[in-house]
């Protein structure tokens, strides 16, 4: 199954990255419907503020809800407002509209069957207009913000990233914490799966994140397989996170074999792709290896002084976060409380570097939140996975320990990435099993990791 989303998302490249004649895939580059123009199965168009795909030939026919040759995917890139629901709609699964002042989103393709006639039936209560800030009422997209009223993303308020001493930074140069989550790899809950643009919207505006980590794993049925499927994949969740004002941490999942020169032909390959695609974009965060394991940092280095020249020749800006010996445990793992000596002594050649640290709260304890306390004060770190339960993902979560790691974090302006968005049966996942499937993205739908983690992003 997970060949054949990939195999559709290659065929329909134009489809999975809106992308434009040039081959940019931004918001901008979907053109306004025009009644003069012919559209095909498969072009999208933006009209009355909100994008819409074409099912087949058409020409002259207004997008709208009642039509049933165009599906409304989603607000435009300015928008955020929910038509009202008519009796003439046609609506398909992830259409959200307004019916008796609450939003409410179809499950499946309805026509002609109001919200709250059935409770059994294709609608989804979302929630009370008067419990928003605004954003999900009808007839606003025209309208003037207040002044304190704009709403205002994360890449909104901090711009380009940057790396100043041992801290990450806004374009200002004043120190950031950003928090958020990582997917799980894309081989298994990638776009489709537990990645839509309905649970995005829930990550960006519910849960208030302001990173999301594309986890794309190598080996074990990832890139190897199929860089062009994969890399076209992560291109589609860059668009939907920058449309959303979010940072994408783009992580090239090594993990077995733990050296990752054995993997630099690939890394030099999919980074020059990536970076090629989003140069001009400030949104973009990228790790180059995941968890190096079994190999001394000298041979970390020279693998990443081999792929940051690949990224620099198209972005010269973007943070760059290496992983490091021991699963990216600043090398506690293989030589104790002596591993961020090696980094300081022979750091990565280049600017905007930051160091991976990765911790699992069940089973890392008190030494390692001194060791990491210690080591922020030498060099820059970005905990790009992290978890409240063991280092495999699963057994129970220890939340005193995480929120002692959260402390730590806090006190030393580390942004960090929470394991996983998905509704995988590990303690890990963060949405009850069969989210995906059915499509519910809220909060009756969370697991305890999902309820807990999502306070802290919210509060961060």
């Amino acid at each position: 199954m997970k060949k054949t989303r990939r195999n559709f998302l290659v065929r329909g490249g134009v489809i999975a990255g809106f992308l434009s004649v040039t081959g940019t895939a931004t918001a901008e580059s979907i053109r306004i419907w025009d009644a003069e123009k012919v559209y095909r199965d498969g072009d999208y168009v933006t009209y009355n503020n909100y994008v819409w795909e074409a099912h087949w030939y058409t020409k002259g026919q207004e997008p709208a809800d009642s039509a049933a040759v165009w599906n409304r995917i989603r607000a435009h890139r300015e928008t955020d407002g929910y038509p009202s629901w008519t009796p003439e709609g046609i609506y398909r699964n992830g259409n959200r509209v307004v019916y008796e002042d609450a939003v409410w989103e179809a499950q499946w393709w309805t026509e002609n069957q109001a919200p709250l006639t059935d409770p059994w039936g294709p609608w989804d209560y979302i929630k009370d207009i008067e419990q928003t800030d605004g954003s999900d009422s009808t007839d606003t997209t025209d309208e003037e913000p207040e002044d304190g009223d704009t709403m205002t993303t994360p890449v909104d308020q901090y711009g380009q990233l940057q790396v100043l001493g041992t801290d990450l930074c806004d374009e200002t140069g004043s120190p950031v914490q950003l928090a958020g989550m990582s997917t799980h790899g894309l081989q298994w809950h990638g776009w489709g799966d537990s990645i839509t643009t309905n649970s995005l919207d829930v990550l960006a505006t519910d849960w208030e994140s302001e990173l999301c980590r594309i986890a794309m794993y190598v080996q074990e049925e990832g890139y190897e397989t199929d860089p062009t499927g994969f890399t076209t994949e992560v291109n589609r969740i860059i668009e939907e996170l920058t449309d959303r004002g979010l940072y994408a941490l783009v992580d090239f999942h090594t993990l077995d074999p733990g050296n990752p020169m054995d993997n630099l032909e690939n890394a030099q390959r999919f980074f020059d792709d990536i970076a090629a695609e989003h140069a001009e974009k400030d949104n973009i965060i990228f790790e180059i290896c995941n968890e190096p394991n079994g190999v001394d940092w000298e041979s970390i280095k020279t693998y990443a002084e081999e792929v940051i020249p690949v990224i620099r020749q198209h972005d010269p800006d973007s943070p760059v976060v290496v992983g490091t010996r021991g699963w990216s445990s600043l090398g506690f793992a293989d030589i104790g409380s002596d591993g961020p000596q090696e980094i300081v002594d022979n750091p990565v050649d280049g600017e905007n570097i930051l160091y991976a640290y990765h911790f699992y709260a069940a089973s890392h304890g008190q030494w390692e939140r001194d060791q990491l306390d210690a080591a922020a004060d030498e060099l820059p770190i970005f905990v790009t996975e992290c978890g409240s339960m063991e280092y495999d993902g699963d057994g129970p979560s220890d939340f005193d320990s995480t929120q002692s790691f959260m402390d730590v974090m806090a006190d030393n302006n580390i942004s960090w990435a929470f394991w996983n968005y998905s509704d995988d049966w590990r303690t890990s996942g963060v949405w009850k099993e069969g989210t995906a499937e059915d499509g519910t993205w809220t909060a009756e739908n969370l697991t305890e990791t999902g309820d807990w983690i999502r306070t802290q992003i919210k509060d961060n």
